[in-house]
């Protein structure tokens, strides 16, 4: 059975108090997720990397030990995920943005790499967001897009249509082409019941 549809709406942007607890469960849950995706970026010292779509921002102090004396960036549409980001990676390398994805405040080749991990679902044309992601980042970056796909049938039946746009595998990738990537490597794992993808991309 779905997920209620308030809740699946705190799911893509948090509002309030519910929006605050929801944040923390997403923390837990995320975890091993944002850990694939960080691994899968190879990032060295004194690179930048943006999470893109942050949320609790539980990803950016391990993106920080990464780069060391780098740039990490985060960006959330959401205030209350960003300020619970902000406590959780209150380190001088680290600043996070609250902000859409598809027009994001930084320069053209901001960044060494980009990761987004379970926000394409919310996005109602995909195609602007991934060009903004290409744009920002340089020609020599990387991107990582973690998300699950149609083929998790249970991830369909808890997750309300009204909220999430769930895509195939196929039509995931033919969103990364288009949006200007060349898709250097794919992962999937399975994991807590559920089916996880990875697409490790270069600008093309």
């Amino acid at each position: 059975m779905a997920k209620p549809e308030f809740i699946a709406r705190q799911a893509a942007r948090p509002r309030g108090l519910l929006g605050w607890i929801v944040a923390q469960i997403m923390s837990r849950e995320t975890g091993w997720e944002n850990a694939v995706a960080i691994d899968l970026l190879e990032l060295q010292p004194g690179q930048s990397v943006i999470d893109v779509g942050c949320g609790h921002g539980a990803s950016l102090p391990v993106l920080a030990r990464r780069v060391q004396f780098g740039r990490v960036s985060g960006l959330d549409p959401s205030a209350v995920m960003v300020g619970v980001a902000q406590k959780k990676a209150a380190l001088t390398i680290v600043d996070i943005v609250c902000g859409e994805a598809n027009d994001m405040p930084f320069d053209d080749n901001t960044f060494d790499a980009a990761m987004s991990v379970h926000t394409i679902y919310f996005w109602d044309n995909p195609i602007a967001e991934l060009k903004e992601i290409r744009r920002i980042v340089g020609p020599n970056g990387r991107f990582v897009l973690c998300f699950r796909s149609s083929e998790d049938s249970r991830f369909i039946a808890d997750s309300p249509a009204s909220v999430y746009h769930i895509r195939s595998l196929h039509e995931v990738t033919a969103l990364v082409g288009a949006a200007g990537w060349r898709i250097e490597a794919g992962e999937k794992a399975r994991a807590r019941g559920a089916l996880f993808h990875w697409l490790t991309c270069r600008p093309a």
